[in-house]
């Protein structure tokens, strides 16, 4: 149960965190040397595995705000994104400021969003091979800390870096690879998108014949999340029928450990608001706002939520003041059928407020709640899984199944009674999956743009871009598909400075990106 005026009046502290902590009380082994196979398994409950990934200490993406899902408008850029807020490369990713981040700062998201989960999982994987390479168990611990140092190297290597392009040598340096356990070992070169994407395939390869069938709780993966994982590898390799395959095996885990198709997914017309309090909104607003939020089960919002798959913790706040759903994005939904847009766009008040004596008012706004009303996983999902199906079978040509696949998602996402889609195929076929791929996603996450850049090479398609547009009341920015905004994610100097094998030079250059609006 959800209430957004509470949610908002405690902080915006986030739903995953919180529910993270019903289950993930075993602690790691704190600073004794782990002797056994349970002990190194242990670490895998830690919570520092799931978070951070392109979240900064607000626990909002920055990165998000470089794609078409998000909109500022002069009110937030005036007075939100002041010289003190703290994360102002959210201000520079929407205006593509010549600088993505303070350059004098390590993000969280470097730190504890790629390199502590990483040396977890080499820990892990390093520990436990040294002490039983083959028992299944032990198989099965280190599989599940392979899919974790998956997870990681194949998303870092397509927001760090160039996107893998198909007909390329994809050899532009973008992470260095870490794969020992030992923290001492310094880091070797920055590695390419093909060096990164070799290990991935190598991880995920053991863990398809290895990871558990079942896993004790979304944080770690079963054998679903492995082939599904497997299925994205091939995805951004544009490698369809394998992408096809690996998905339909993911399906078929996922159903082997649910037990039934139902069992994976919450059907949205369930979904229901109760007004408990005597609160009532101001005129404009959805009275939806000031009531609580209920579904069919009490886990919706936890991380046990039925339709994850392997949960890493999303950006938490709500959209109104940090930024609006865009136009574009709004306008992929069917408002009197999509159950998504019915529970979770809400008309609320947007940035209003008065500094140094000018007046600010964006008046009511649509924002979007249901990352703060129910778990919101930027992980792997069940419903995701099979829009991943789905563009699998499309693209290797099997329309028949690529729409039953669709329709299966939308009896659980459309209101009661809206007819199966039927009739399509082909090109028209393939851009509805992707249109659902991007009304499932979480709007705010790294998801999006990841997206973007992977369609580029759809050379002539619809849904495809050579750059993207912001717009605010008075000025458009924009970049190329093949610029650097959408080829890497700017290394800190504190970074570069320990690591001089990366040739990479200092940038002395003051981040000021509220003063280039």
């Amino acid at each position: 149960m959800k209430n957004i005026f509470k949610y908002i009046a405690i902080g915006l502290l986030t739903v995953s965190t919180a529910s993270c902590n019903d289950f993930l009380d075993v602690k790691p082994v704190g600073r004794l040397i782990p002797t056994k196979v349970t002990q190194f398994e242990n670490i895998l409950n830690n919570s520092s595995t799931l978070t951070y990934f392109l979240l900064d200490n607000n626990q909002n993406c920055g990165y998000a705000l470089r794609g078409d899902n998000m909109e500022l408008s002069d009110a937030h850029i005036k007075y939100t994104y002041l010289p003190s807020f703290p994360n102002n490369d959210m201000l520079a990713s929407y205006i593509f400021y010549k600088q993505q981040i303070n350059p004098t700062s390590t993000p969280m998201s470097w730190q504890y969003g790629l390199f502590r989960p990483l040396g977890m999982f080499n820990n892990v994987i390093d520990g436990v091979e040294s002490l039983d390479k083959d028992s299944e168990y032990a198989k099965g611990v280190i599989a599940q800390a392979k899919v974790g140092r998956a997870w990681l190297y194949l998303n870092g290597a397509v927001t760090y870096g160039p996107m893998w392009n198909p007909n390329g040598k994809n050899d532009t340096p973008v992470l260095p690879i870490r794969t020992s356990g030992d923290p001492t070992v310094s880091n070797g070169p920055l590695a390419t998108t093909a060096q990164i994407f070799d290990l991935v395939k190598a991880d995920l390869d053991y863990a398809c014949e290895n990871t558990p069938i079942f896993a004790t709780n979304p944080c770690r993966a079963n054998r679903a999340a492995a082939y599904a994982l497997r299925a994205e590898y091939h995805m951004y390799k544009r490698e369809w029928k394998d992408m096809a395959a690996d998905a339909a095996k993911a399906w078929e885990y996922a159903l082997q450990a649910g037990g039934s198709e139902a069992n994976l997914f919450y059907d949205f017309n369930d979904f229901y608001y109760t007004k408990e309090t005597t609160s009532n909104p101001p005129a404009g607003v959805d009275p939806r706002t000031a009531m609580t939020f209920k579904g069919s089960d009490n886990d919706f919002a936890l991380t046990v939520n039925r339709e994850n798959m392997l949960y890493r913790k999303g950006p938490g706040q709500p959209s109104a003041g940090r930024w609006y759903p865009s136009e574009e994005w709004m306008a992929l939904f069917d408002k009197d059928n999509d159950m998504r847009w019915g529970q979770f766009a809400l008309m609320n008040l947007g940035t209003k407020g008065k500094v140094n004596g000018e007046t600010f008012d964006d008046g009511l706004h649509i924002a979007y709640y249901r990352h703060s009303l129910t778990c919101n996983n930027q992980g792997l999902s069940y419903p995701m899984l099979l829009l991943v199906k789905a563009e699998g079978e499309a693209r290797s040509g099997n329309a028949a199944a690529a729409l039953a696949s669709l329709n299966i998602l939308r009896k659980y996402r459309y209101k009661t009674g809206t007819p199966a889609l039927g009739g399509l195929s082909g090109d028209a076929l393939l851009e509805e999956i992707l249109k659902e791929r991007r009304r499932e996603q979480p709007i705010a996450t790294y998801h999006r743009v990841a997206d973007i850049k992977r369609y580029y090479y759809d050379e002539g398609k619809p849904w495809r871009k050579d750059k993207i547009e912001h717009k605010t009341a008075t000025k458009t920015y924009s970049q190329d598909l093949t610029g650097p905004y959408f080829n890497s994610i700017t290394i800190d100097n504190v970074i570069r400075k320990l690591n001089p094998q990366w040739n990479l030079p200092q940038d002395e250059a003051t981040f000021e990106p509220y003063t280039a609006w």
